[in-house]
C-alpha cells in the first residue's frame, strides 16, 4: 500500500495556501467597493435633501460667513446636528470608524449659495478608490486622505 509523500502534501499545503490569500484579498476589494456604494447612496439622499432645502428656502443652510466656512462633521454632530435646518433623520449616520471626528465622517460646509457635502476617509484600498466616480473626487485634502461627494459648482475650491 502507498501513501502520499512528504513533498506532495506540502504542495498542495502551499497551493491551498496561495488559493485561500487570493480569495481573501478579493473579498477585501468587494467589501470597500460595497461600502463605496452605499456611502455614494447616502451622500445622494443628503445632497436631494439641500436641493430641496436651497428650493424652498433661496439658499443652503448657512454653517460659517462667505470668507471662512464652518465644516461640519457627521461625526462629531451627530446625523440630526449635522445640517443646520434640514432634517436627516431618516439617512443613516456615516460610519465613524475609529472613534474620531474626522476619519470617515462627512463634511458639510456652506455660506448660503455654494455648498459642499463630502464623505471623508483616511485609509482606503485602491480597488475602492477606483468605485469612485471621478467627477465626484475632491482632491483638495491630503495624498493619504480620500474625500468625495456633492457641491456646488462655486464651492469646488473650498
Amino acid at each position: 500500500m502507498r501513501g502520499f509523500t512528504i513533498v506532495e502534501l506540502l504542495i498542495v499545503i502551499v497551493v491551498i495556501g496561495i488559493l485561500a490569500s487570493i480569495t481573501i484579498v478579493a473579498f477585501n476589494g468587494v467589501q470597500d467597493r460595497a461600502r463605496v456604494v452605499s456611502v455614494q447612496s447616502d451622500l445622494r439622499n443628503l445632497h436631494t435633501s439641500l436641493q430641496e432645502y436651497q428650493a424652498y428656502n433661496g439658499e443652503y443652510p448657512i454653517t460659517g460667513t462667505s470668507t471662512a466656512w464652518s465644516w461640519r462633521y457627521s461625526c462629531a454632530l451627530g446625523i440630526t446636528n449635522f445640517i443646520p435646518g434640514v432634517t436627516t433623520s431618516n439617512s443613516p449616520q456615516a460610519p465613524c470608524s475609529e472613534g474620531t471626528a474626522n476619519n470617515d465622517t462627512w463634511l458639510y460646509g456652506s455660506d448660503g449659495t455654494e455648498y459642499k457635502l463630502i464623505h471623508l476617509r483616511a485609509r482606503f484600498s485602491d480597488s475602492a478608490r477606483q468605485a469612485i466616480p471621478s467627477g465626484m473626487r475632491d482632491f483638495r485634502w491630503s495624498a493619504t486622505t480620500t474625500a468625495w461627494g456633492y457641491w456646488s459648482p462655486g464651492s469646488i475650491n473650498r
